[in-house]
C-alpha cells in the first residue's frame, strides 16, 4: 500500500511538474514517470536499509544468501526504474534501444519474482522496519502485486502493444 501511494503521489507530481512547464502529459507517461520514480527510490532504499527491511524478508530457503537477493533486486528495481526514466529522444539520439518496454516487462517479472517475499512477512507475521502498519497491510501487500504488474506493463506500453496483437492477429483492427 505504501509503494501504491508512493507511485500514486509521483504520477501526480510528474503530471504537475509537466503541466506547469507548458507541457500535455498524458496518463500513461504520468504513471510511467510514477512508476519509474517510486522504483528508483525503492532500489536506493535496498541498500541504503538491506539488513535492517529487506533482509528479514527473504524466506528461510534463500536466507543463506539474503544479501545476495535484497541487492540483486535494489539493481533490478533501479534498472528498471531508471529504464522507465530515460527520455526517449535522448536514446534515440544516442543510437539506443527503446528500454520502456524492456523496463516495463522487467519490473512485472520481479514483481510477480519479489510476491514470495511478501507472502512470507505476512505468513511470518513480521513487521517490516520502516513500515509500522497493522497485520491486515502485510496480507494485503501480496494482493496488491497484480495491480503493480499491470500499472508496469501499462505504463511501460507492453500492454498496449498485446491489445494491438490480439486485435491485428484476430483480423480485426478496423481496416
Amino acid at each position: 500500500m505504501s509503494f501504491l501511494l508512493l507511485i500514486m503521489g509521483a504520477s501526480a507530481l510528474a503530471w504537475v511538474v509537466c503541466r506547469l512547464a507548458g507541457g500535455r502529459p498524458g496518463l500513461q507517461w504520468a504513471m510511467r514517470w510514477g512508476m519509474g520514480l517510486g522504483f528508483v527510490f525503492t532500489g536506493v532504499d535496498h541498500f541504503v536499509n538491506a539488513q535492517l527491511r529487506y533482509v528479514p524478508m527473504i524466506p528461510d530457503l534463500l536466507a543463506a544468501q539474503a544479501l545476495f537477493w535484497v541487492y540483486l533486486t535494489g539493481v533490478a528495481e533501479l534498472a528498471g526504474g531508471l529504464g522507465l526514466l530515460a527520455p526517449q529522444r535522448l536514446l534515440d539520439r544516442l543510437g539506443m534501444p527503446r528500454l520502456h518496454k524492456l523496463a516495463g516487462l522487467g519490473l512485472a517479472v520481479l514483481l510477480v519474482c519479489v510476491v514470495v517475499a511478501n507472502v512470507h512477512v505476512a505468513q511470518q507475521g513480521q513487521q517490516v522496519h520502516g513500515l509500522p502498519f497493522g497485520a491486515w497491510y502485510y496480507w494485503v501487500r501480496p494482493l496488491l502485486q497484480p495491480v503493480f504488474v499491470v500499472w508496469a506493463l501499462y505504463c511501460s506500453g507492453v500492454w498496449a502493444g498485446f491489445a494491438r496483437e490480439a486485435v491485428a492477429a484476430s483480423g480485426g483492427g478496423g481496416r
